[in-house]
């Protein structure tokens, strides 16, 4: 038996193709190969102080896109996979683009390789309780404050 892993945008970009198109197997496996390296996306989840589990969309410092309101964890990534959460905030500018600008710089200070994202807050209060949520559950004084100290 032959399992494949297959990330939801692959699938999407792989049903959206022409049936007439007459590639071999070899070759599409090697493509969605390809296409899995070039996907930085992936999801977690983070379990916070509280308990509650908050998942996040991963992604890497430099491809991470422009985002709106979000909570956010920046995360070095080892490459036997081990993670080590540097700082964890939240974005307060309206412009999608300064919040990608902050996050960013903030990543590249402390040496992350990883972004990963938290959307579903609905307000910013709550965005605030996620956010000390997270560093809570995080070893106590190792974890920078990414967001402004005005809460």
């Amino acid at each position: 038996m032959c399992a494949q892993v297959l990330k939801f945008r692959q699938a999407k970009k792989q049903a959206a193709k022409p049936a007439s198109d007459t590639t071999s197997q070899s070759c599409a496996a090697s493509t969605t190969v390809d296409e899995a390296r070039l996907d930085t996306s992936d999801l977690q989840f983070w379990i916070g102080a509280s308990g509650a589990r908050y998942i996040h969309t991963v992604h890497s410092l430099i491809d991470c896109p422009e985002v709106p309101h979000v909570n956010y964890l920046l995360v070095r990534k080892e490459d036997c996979g081990f993670q080590t959460v540097l700082a964890a905030g939240h974005t307060t500018h309206h412009a999608a683009s300064l919040n990608l600008a902050e996050i960013r710089r903030l990543g590249a200070t402390l040496g992350a390789n990883e972004v990963h994202v938290h959307m579903l807050a609905r307000d910013d209060r709550q965005a605030k309780v996620i956010e000390h949520d997270l560093r809570a559950s995080q070893i106590h004084g190792s974890m920078h404050s990414a967001s402004p100290l005005h809460h």
